[in-house]
């Protein structure tokens, strides 16, 4: 081969590897990113600030929003999957705090609508009157009250108590105590062992 003929070989494959990069970079910008399993919407520092957080939640399943404080890594308020589990909650707030006193906290518990999570640091109190779930009367708020309260009821199994947080996570608060014969499972003879035992609030 002559010179020219070398220099022309060599300019061509020049030009043919200039081309290919510039085809991959613009793929690659043209890639969507991948979205994450959470979405900070929401974040700031100081007492006032707070994180809100989108889930990816299932199709027909609503999103919720709970407060969750203590011993976690980044405090606020998350909006997760309806049917989550504090677990979740606990997750979405970054994880525990390195003073989390993790054996006074039901993970499993059953997430509800516009309730605070706190979750306990070594050292805190317990507090055994539950005051989210039980009035100053001693009577379990339906509204509010976790699988583990809802099956201290007389009557009430963990299906049960699971159907009572799914029908108010499904259909909003229940309004009145009566409300509560609209779930599966519970009678007007079941009933009648629960009504002097519950209440919905204020």
């Amino acid at each position: 081969m002559s010179l020219v003929q070398n220099e022309r070989l060599r300019w061509m494959l020049t030009v043919i590897v200039v081309a290919l990069l510039v085809l991959f970079v613009l793929q690659l910008s043209q890639r969507p990113s991948k979205p994450t399993d959470a979405t900070v919407l929401i974040k700031g520092d100081g007492p006032k600030a707070s994180a809100a957080v989108a889930s990816s939640a299932p199709t027909g399943v609503p999103l919720i929003a709970v407060d969750v404080i203590g011993a976690v890594q980044q405090p606020g308020v998350y909006y997760l999957d309806g049917n989550g589990r504090v677990a979740d909650a606990v997750a979405a707030a970054g994880g525990f705090a390195p003073d989390v006193a993790r054996d006074q906290i039901n993970l499993a518990a059953a997430l509800v609508d516009g309730t605070q999570i706190r979750v306990p640091r070594v050292g805190e109190q317990l507090q055994t009157d539950r005051p989210n779930e039980l009035t100053s009367d001693g009577l379990v708020d339906i509204n509010t009250a976790d699988v583990t309260t809802l099956e201290a009821l007389p009557g009430i199994g963990p299906t049960t108590a699971q159907s009572i947080i799914e029908q108010r996570t499904s259909n909003g608060a229940f309004k009145q105590i009566e409300d509560l014969q609209n779930v599966k499972g519970i009678g007007p003879g079941l009933f009648a062992k629960l009504k002097t035992r519950i209440t919905v609030g204020p």
